[in-house]
Protein backbone atom coordinates (compact mmCIF):
# COMPACT_ATOMS: atom_id res chain seq x y z
CA UNK A 1 0.00 0.00 0.00
CA UNK A 2 1.31 3.68 -0.73
CA UNK A 3 -0.21 6.56 0.30
CA UNK A 4 -3.41 4.35 2.16
CA UNK A 5 -4.25 3.46 -1.55
CA UNK A 6 -3.91 -0.13 -2.92
CA UNK A 7 -1.21 -1.03 -5.17
CA UNK A 8 -3.52 -1.56 -8.39
CA UNK A 9 -5.21 1.75 -7.75
CA UNK A 10 -2.42 3.47 -7.88
CA UNK A 11 -0.94 1.61 -11.11
CA UNK A 12 -3.86 2.42 -13.12
CA UNK A 13 -3.78 6.16 -11.87
CA UNK A 14 -0.57 6.33 -13.41
CA UNK A 15 -0.87 4.44 -16.32
CA UNK A 16 -3.97 6.76 -17.04
CA UNK A 17 -1.99 9.61 -16.16
CA UNK A 18 0.84 8.49 -18.24
CA UNK A 19 -0.86 8.40 -21.55
CA UNK A 20 -2.02 4.29 -21.30
CA UNK A 21 -4.62 3.46 -23.41
CA UNK A 22 -7.99 3.91 -22.81
CA UNK A 23 -10.81 1.16 -22.98
CA UNK A 24 -13.45 3.81 -23.36
CA UNK A 25 -15.07 3.59 -26.74
CA UNK A 26 -16.47 6.90 -27.81
CA UNK A 27 -18.76 6.50 -30.95
CA UNK A 28 -19.96 10.06 -32.37
CA UNK A 29 -23.72 9.05 -33.80
CA UNK A 30 -25.18 12.07 -35.77
CA UNK A 31 -28.75 12.67 -35.91
CA UNK A 32 -30.60 11.42 -39.38
CA UNK A 33 -33.12 13.40 -39.29
CA UNK A 34 -34.89 16.45 -38.21
CA UNK A 35 -38.88 16.62 -37.87
CA UNK A 36 -40.32 19.79 -37.41
CA UNK A 37 -44.25 20.17 -36.60
CA UNK A 38 -44.57 23.27 -36.79
CA UNK A 39 -43.03 26.36 -38.63
CA UNK A 40 -43.82 29.91 -38.38
CA UNK A 41 -42.52 32.57 -40.46
CA UNK A 42 -42.56 36.69 -39.38
CA UNK A 43 -41.94 38.79 -41.92
CA UNK A 44 -41.98 41.89 -39.40
CA UNK A 45 -39.16 41.47 -37.80
CA UNK A 46 -40.06 43.59 -35.08
CA UNK A 47 -42.83 41.45 -33.86
CA UNK A 48 -40.79 38.42 -33.86
CA UNK A 49 -38.38 40.00 -31.26
CA UNK A 50 -41.02 41.22 -29.40
CA UNK A 51 -42.59 37.95 -29.40
CA UNK A 52 -39.54 36.45 -28.30
CA UNK A 53 -39.10 38.71 -25.28
CA UNK A 54 -42.86 38.16 -24.10
CA UNK A 55 -41.85 34.70 -24.34
CA UNK A 56 -38.46 35.03 -22.01
CA UNK A 57 -40.41 36.98 -19.70
CA UNK A 58 -43.39 34.38 -19.54
CA UNK A 59 -40.60 31.96 -18.32
CA UNK A 60 -39.41 30.98 -14.53
CA UNK A 61 -36.45 32.48 -15.21
CA UNK A 62 -35.97 36.07 -16.60
CA UNK A 63 -32.96 36.42 -18.59
CA UNK A 64 -31.78 38.05 -21.23
CA UNK A 65 -33.22 36.06 -24.59
CA UNK A 66 -30.80 34.83 -27.17
CA UNK A 67 -32.04 33.03 -30.38
CA UNK A 68 -29.82 31.43 -33.45
CA UNK A 69 -28.66 33.36 -35.98
CA UNK A 70 -27.25 32.17 -39.27
CA UNK A 71 -26.80 33.69 -43.15
CA UNK A 72 -29.83 35.82 -42.51
CA UNK A 73 -32.05 33.78 -40.16
CA UNK A 74 -32.50 34.29 -36.85
CA UNK A 75 -35.13 31.48 -35.56
CA UNK A 76 -36.54 29.98 -32.12
CA UNK A 77 -36.82 26.23 -31.67
CA UNK A 78 -39.27 25.32 -29.19
CA UNK A 79 -38.25 21.53 -28.56
CA UNK A 80 -40.68 18.57 -28.23
CA UNK A 81 -41.20 17.44 -24.12
CA UNK A 82 -39.28 13.92 -23.86
CA UNK A 83 -41.62 11.71 -23.58
CA UNK A 84 -40.89 8.26 -23.63
CA UNK A 85 -41.64 8.22 -27.31
CA UNK A 86 -39.81 11.05 -28.29
CA UNK A 87 -36.50 9.88 -26.03
CA UNK A 88 -37.13 7.10 -28.22
CA UNK A 89 -36.95 8.77 -31.38
CA UNK A 90 -33.91 10.68 -30.73
CA UNK A 91 -31.71 7.59 -29.85
CA UNK A 92 -33.27 5.97 -33.21
CA UNK A 93 -31.35 9.18 -34.59
CA UNK A 94 -34.88 11.62 -35.39
CA UNK A 95 -35.23 14.61 -33.23
CA UNK A 96 -37.95 16.20 -33.09
CA UNK A 97 -38.75 19.80 -32.59
CA UNK A 98 -42.12 21.11 -31.85
CA UNK A 99 -42.24 24.50 -33.47
CA UNK A 100 -39.73 26.64 -34.98
CA UNK A 101 -40.27 30.98 -35.22
CA UNK A 102 -38.02 32.73 -37.26
CA UNK A 103 -37.31 35.64 -39.24
CA UNK A 104 -35.18 37.03 -42.15
CA UNK A 105 -32.74 39.80 -40.84
CA UNK A 106 -29.07 40.46 -41.01
CA UNK A 107 -26.45 40.29 -37.97
CA UNK A 108 -26.22 42.32 -35.14
CA UNK A 109 -24.84 41.46 -31.56
CA UNK A 110 -28.03 42.66 -29.86
CA UNK A 111 -31.53 44.08 -31.42
CA UNK A 112 -33.12 46.26 -29.06
CA UNK A 113 -37.07 46.17 -28.30
CA UNK A 114 -39.27 48.56 -26.68
CA UNK A 115 -42.61 47.01 -25.49
CA UNK A 116 -44.50 49.69 -23.69
CA UNK A 117 -42.22 52.26 -21.43
CA UNK A 118 -39.83 48.87 -21.01
CA UNK A 119 -36.74 48.48 -22.85
CA UNK A 120 -35.12 44.56 -23.91
CA UNK A 121 -32.83 43.55 -25.91
CA UNK A 122 -32.29 40.16 -27.71
CA UNK A 123 -28.86 38.93 -28.19
CA UNK A 124 -28.50 37.22 -31.58
CA UNK A 125 -26.26 34.21 -31.48
CA UNK A 126 -24.01 32.57 -34.33
CA UNK A 127 -24.73 29.43 -34.36
CA UNK A 128 -22.41 28.46 -37.57
CA UNK A 129 -20.88 25.61 -35.68
CA UNK A 130 -23.89 23.80 -34.91
CA UNK A 131 -24.38 21.49 -38.31
CA UNK A 132 -27.57 20.52 -37.56
CA UNK A 133 -28.80 23.96 -37.12
CA UNK A 134 -26.61 25.10 -40.30
CA UNK A 135 -28.99 22.67 -42.34
CA UNK A 136 -31.93 23.89 -40.64
CA UNK A 137 -30.79 27.64 -41.28
CA UNK A 138 -30.64 27.03 -45.32
CA UNK A 139 -34.13 25.32 -45.01
CA UNK A 140 -35.93 27.94 -43.28
CA UNK A 141 -34.03 29.87 -45.92
CA UNK A 142 -35.82 28.48 -48.79
CA UNK A 143 -39.00 27.52 -46.87
CA UNK A 144 -42.55 28.93 -48.12
CA UNK A 145 -45.75 27.73 -46.18
CA UNK A 146 -48.48 26.24 -48.71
Amino acid sequence: MRWGVSEDIVDRLQDHLHGSKSELKITYTPYQELIVHEIIEQSNSSVFFEDIVRLALSGAHQVQPSINWIDGIAFFVAPMQPTEEVVRENLAGKVHYASILFTRTGYQPQVAVKIGNQDFAVRLRKAEDNPTLVELAAFLRDFRQK
